[in-house]
């Protein structure tokens, strides 16, 4: 019952600041195709530039800001929704060594927490060019980060639905023969 509690709790929390996200998104993605994503993924100091010109021309500068500060409560989150959810669909749960595919959910939920300080190095950077202008640097370390946790949060996901698919299927009654 825990399980599911802390389960229901961080994926509650996840979907609030995801769906604000999403609307502080709406006016960078409105003037740049992806929004923030784009300038996470900019990689280049000359395309993080590139983003944050056409952000000033728009007047929505400060929605990347406030996106950047709402995505810090979010980072301390959604790594979690993801660790609750691999523990939730694990078999076995406990000290059993289970299957292959069991010990990569175990893998994957605890490499899943990585997304946190990765996400924080990325918004560190993000901020850093907003406010005094993007380098090399910046946008690479900005640009491997979010990879990086980009990454970590699809195969979370994928390996999330595949068990939950396997469990659909095994506990769908067989057809009988007759």
């Amino acid at each position: 019952m825990s399980r599911l509690l802390g389960w229901l709790f961080f994926a509650t929390l996840s979907l609030i600041l995801l769906l604000q996200l999403r609307g502080i998104d709406a006016p960078l993605a409105a003037v740049t195709p992806g929004g923030i994503v784009a300038f996470e993924l900019a990689f280049t100091a000359a395309r993080a530039q590139e983003i944050l010109a056409i952000w000033q021309s728009a007047g929505v500068t400060e929605s990347a800001r406030v996106g950047l500060g709402v995505d810090v409560g979010f980072l301390l989150v959604y790594p979690w929704f993801f660790r609750w959810s691999v523990a939730l669909l694990r078999r076995p749960r406990f000290s059993e060594p289970g299957t292959g595919f069991d010990r990569l959910g175990a893998t994957l939920g605890g490499a899943v927490l990585a997304c946190t300080p990765l996400d924080a190095l990325e918004n560190w950077c993000l901020w850093r060019m907003i406010e005094t202008g993007p380098t090399s640097t910046l946008a690479a370390l900005a640009g491997v980060a979010a990879t990086l946790k980009f990454i970590l949060v699809l195969a979370a996901t994928l390996w999330c639905l595949t068990a939950l698919s396997k469990r659909i299927v095994h506990s769908s009654p067989s057809p009988s023969h007759g």
